[in-house]
């Protein structure tokens, strides 16, 4: 080990000046950039040139100049480049820091007066999904204040037409169908708001305590009436972040995202794992005990579920989303970087599964991308992409899963994308590891920005929490860092300590010195701790509570050479088309009967180089199939079929055709408006209801039968053109009633989810509401709207929304209705 002594040679060479040497530059093989330290001293001024393509041709003299600032944290490692991109990450974070914000979509692009984080240079304004994990990542220690500020913005009471309910909401932004319950990963604010009570303390804290358990309870208990599952115990709606559907979706969920509200992300998931556990913490020190142990058992729940449903040990990864019809599931063989990440960093993952999964997550030679495999039709966005964000949280859950292979890629990967490109860009092309790609088959991507926020604090969050080991709790601080064998030879040289100083904390200034170990040129893996020292006295590596800290504080952690073996990625090269594409997927022709069994015949493109998978409710009941007709050997009962593609070289798969439905026998009931009775809107053609949906509205039928005992599925033939498929606040939401007739007794309920699809003449099924009833007994169904029918157009902070309908004072709840679907599920 080297000595604990000071290595002051740092000092000396940035009085100097000289910081053109060793660490001052880094290369992609094609272009380099080059860091100089232009104003030495305490506080550094630095210059940074790059010869790489840059997007936009900005800027065109390719040099940003910056300085670190009084107030924030500084690093000294020993390299010019390591040193300057964290001052980098910084002076970016201070410019997103704003006064004020605007969108084109609220207040018709008039500025709102807020203190808070806006999402990048190209964004102005701020998103729920975007400063959660920002928050997360670095920027609640960043600037707490200014964190309270813009997780509060992305909250809201109801307007004032509603009364009852749950009354304090996260707010979904604007999204696929008309955002909410499409969208569901609204609950991601309970990571930024979990981390920024880290650094909050007295009674700011207990304010911000008070303030954000009210909403963490009503988003809780409204997701589990309108989008928690029971049959499976998971919750519905799109993934968080990829948020895109051609990107990463089937294709045929472009233009209809009934599929999408049906479905089940890991993401989504995870997330909510981790909001119910921290509402189960705020409820406990709200002194609500009850609460506290409800949400604490929905979450162990929750774990379990999506370990069960999710997980794929063959590939050693868990599938990105569970594609569903609302009569079965099927495991997508689609995996994405930020989900299985928090899976391992929320600890839903244990051990076993978080080394398995990092071993197994793809890594190209600029990182690894955000989604696996790719699609050959799509532009760069999420599709063929590395977003630096993501792969700061791949490097933490690495750091936790004890990989430093993967630790290495990570950090290497965030730090030459970031010096090459002058900025912390939104995204790159997974192949070429450039912000912009023109003139081929795949241009992109197609969206960036410089000083992308969540770009600025994952950089942040690599040094901070992976190469320091920054951890926080409600307790307290700790550093527990993870420098790898090869971060001692490539970036710290000779170095004997690398240092953060001026970290802030709870009030208190900390600087954090690791001393580094001697490492030979063939060592890996990670260094470990020896021993941690606060103020010169010996700690036992626990949190350190704020009141055990001085105003200034000296930390001295003393690390040994690495003990273990670095650990293994997965390393694919991305010109092996066949290995980083998935087969196209293949298209139903039709699905008929023949002696009595149903028949499935589809089309591929390259049918000889694919084989299939046929799924039967959710199961695979046939893999390996080289023809594209198969015929199933059931003969009874209400199926439903899916078929995926599978290339035979590589063993990728395509994404799976639409579920198509066969039954051996009956059929479904359809019930048509014109013989419902109605409380507003009004009879069009004899076919559908026109402005209807009102509060007060009401659709009824007034008696029906089914033939069998049993499971019977409810579907509304619906149209919203409200707005487009892609934004928007407006996906109807209605309550279906199927009461006893005669009485008002309720046989059964559920909730009609009927999101945006831009034209009020498209008609679309809405997912099944599936209920128990019973054979010859008389019903009456009543669509209606009761305290939770809502959408995110019933929230005040949207009542500034302008681009399409649901701002002003007002709810907008409107759905045109065509008919009622009824269908038994026996055989099922």
């Amino acid at each position: 080990m080297k000595s604990l002594k000071i290595n002051c040679g740092w000092v000396a060479l940035a009085a100097a000046g000289c910081f053109a040497g060793p660490g001052a530059s880094v290369s992609d093989g094609n272009a380099r950039a080059v860091m100089t330290v232009t104003r030495p001293g305490a506080l550094r001024g630095y210059e940074l040139k790059s010869s790489a393509a840059l997007r936009d041709n900005r800027p065109a003299g390719k040099q940003v100049d910056f300085s670190e600032t009084a107030g924030h944290a500084v690093l000294r490692s020993g390299s010019a480049m390591f040193d300057g991109l964290y001052a980098l990450a910084v002076h970016e974070a201070r410019q997103n820091s704003v006064s004020e914000i605007k969108d084109g979509a609220y207040g018709n692009g008039a500025a709102i007066q807020l203190d808070a984080f806006q999402t990048g240079e190209s964004w102005t304004y701020v998103w729920t999904r975007d400063l959660a994990y920002s928050v997360d990542l670095a920027l609640g220690g960043f600037d707490p204040k200014r964190a309270v500020s813009s997780l509060l913005f992305k909250t809201s009471g109801l307007k004032d037409l509603v009364s009852g309910g749950f009354e304090n909401q996260i707010i979904q932004d604007t999204g696929s169908g008309g955002s909410w319950p499409v969208s569901t990963d609204r609950v991601v604010w309970a990571l930024g708001a979990r981390e920024t009570l880290n650094y909050l303390s007295g009674e700011e804290r207990d304010a911000f305590l008070k303030r954000i358990y009210p909403i963490l309870r009503d988003t809780i208990e409204l997701d589990r009436i309108l989008v928690f599952d029971p049959a499976d115990g998971l919750y519905r709606g799109e993934q968080s972040f990829l948020d895109w559907r051609e990107q990463t979706c089937p294709g045929w969920t472009k233009d209809n995202v009934v599929p999408i509200a049906l479905s089940k992300a890991l993401s989504v998931n995870v997330l909510n794992c981790y909001l119910l556990s921290t509402a189960s913490e705020c409820a406990a020190r709200m002194n609500a005990p009850e609460e506290s142990a409800r949400y604490a058992r929905w979450a162990a729940d929750l774990k379990t579920a999506v370990n069960q449903h999710f997980y794929d040990p063959e590939a050693g990864l868990y599938s990105t989303c569970l594609l569903s019809d609302g009569f079965c599931s099927v495991r997508a063989n689609r995996y994405d970087l930020l989900g299985v990440s928090l899976a391992i960093l929320l600890d839903v993952a244990d051990a076993a599964q978080a080394k398995r999964i990092i071993e197994n997550v793809p890594v190209g030679p600029h990182g690894p991308p955000v989604v696996w495999p790719q699609e050959r039709a799509v532009p760069i966005y999420h599709n063929q992409a590395i977003w630096p964000f993501v792969t700061a949280y791949w490097t933490r859950a690495a750091r936790k899963a004890g990989n430093a292979e993967a630790v290495n890629r990570g950090i290497r990967s965030l730090e030459r994308l970031a010096a090459l490109n002058l900025s912390n860009m939104e995204n790159f092309d997974f192949i070429s590891g450039l912000a912009e790609v023109r003139d081929k088959d795949l241009n992109g991507p197609v969206v960036n920005s410089r000083r992308q926020l969540w770009s600025v604090a994952g950089y942040l969050s690599m040094v901070q929490d992976v190469v320091f080991g920054l951890e926080t709790s409600w307790e307290g601080i700790r550093f527990q860092p993870f420098v790898t064998a090869q971060l001692c030879r490539e970036t710290f040289g000779t170095n004997d300590v690398v240092e953060l100083r001026n970290f802030p904390y709870r009030g208190t200034r900390n600087s954090v010195r690791v001393h580094l170990p001697s490492v030979g040129p063939q060592a890996a893996g990670a260094c470990t701790v020896q021993s941690v020292m606060l103020n010169g006295k010996t700690t036992g590596g626990e949190f350190i509570a704020a009141d055990g800290l001085s105003p200034v504080n000296r930390w001295d952690i003393i690390l040994q050479a690495p003990q273990s073996e670095s650990g293994s990625v997965r390393i694919v090269d991305p010109s092996d088309e066949r290995m980083l594409y998935g087969p196209a997927q293949p298209v139903w022709q039709d699905l008929t009967t023949a002696a009595g069994r149903p028949v499935l015949r589809f089309r591929h493109p390259d049918p000889a180089g694919v084989s299939f998978s046929i799924y039967r409710d959710g199961k695979p009941v046939a893999t390996g199939v080289r023809q594209t007709t198969w015929t199933d050997e059931i003969s009874v009962g209400l199926h439903s079929y899916a078929v995926g593609a599978v290339d035979l070289k590589s063993g990728t798969a395509s994404h799976l055709t639409p579920f198509r439905r066969w039954r051996a026998e009956g059929g479904e009931r359809v019930i048509p408006a014109r013989v419902m009775k109605n409380r507003g809107g009004n009879l069009v053609a004899d076919h559908h209801f026109e402005n209807w949906g009102k509060p007060a509205d009401e659709l009824v039928i007034e008696s029906f039968t089914v033939e069998r005992d049993g499971r019977v599925a409810l579907c509304a033939e619906f149209a919203n053109g409200s707005g487009p498929v892609n934004t928007g606040i407006t996906c109807a939401v209605k309550k279906i009633e199927v009461l006893e007739s005669g009485s008002n007794s309720v046989a059964a309920s559920g909730y009609l989810v009927m999101p945006q699809s831009g034209s009020w003449t498209r008609w679309d099924r809405s997912p099944p509401v599936i209920v128990q009833l019973a054979a010859g007994k008389k019903y009456t169904l009543r669509i209606r709207e009761d305290v939770f029918s809502r959408n995110m157009s019933y929230l005040k902070q949207n009542a500034r929304y302008t681009s399409w309908s649901g701002g002003g004072d007002g709810g907008y709840n409107y759905v045109n209705i065509a008919a009622i679907h009824i269908e038994p599920l026996s055989g099922r």
